[in-house]
């Protein structure tokens, strides 16, 4: 009991940021697939494992197979993530389906 004490410190999970220091970004993927539930998965589970919290995910598939399908998810990020937040970025376009990856700060 007391030793699970001493090392709680270490165990604990980081300290929450206040809402108000959180900013808002949208991450959109563009893909010339039409199957985009891998990518989501993996979107996600990225994500989630770099404490970034997805508040909305969206997906849209084109008219016809030959257009461009895209995904886009809404997420906050504390200002010590944003490198998190970039890798994740940079990551997506090593896949093959991937065109293109757009990402912004929403105001």
């Amino acid at each position: 009991m007391r030793f699970a004490h001493i090392l709680s410190p270490w165990g604990a999970k980081p300290a929450r940021v206040p809402r108000e220091q959180l900013q808002s970004y949208r991450l959109t993927v563009f893909s010339a697939s039409p199957r985009l539930d891998r990518l989501r998965q993996h979107l996600h589970a990225e994500l989630s494992a770099r404490d970034l919290r997805i508040s909305q995910m969206r997906v849209a598939s084109a008219a016809s197979d030959d257009d461009t399908h895209w995904m886009s998810v809404t997420l906050h990020c504390a200002p010590h993530l944003r490198g998190a937040l970039n890798s994740v970025a940079l990551g997506l376009g090593r896949y093959p389906d991937v065109q293109r990856v757009h990402y912004e700060q929403l105001q």
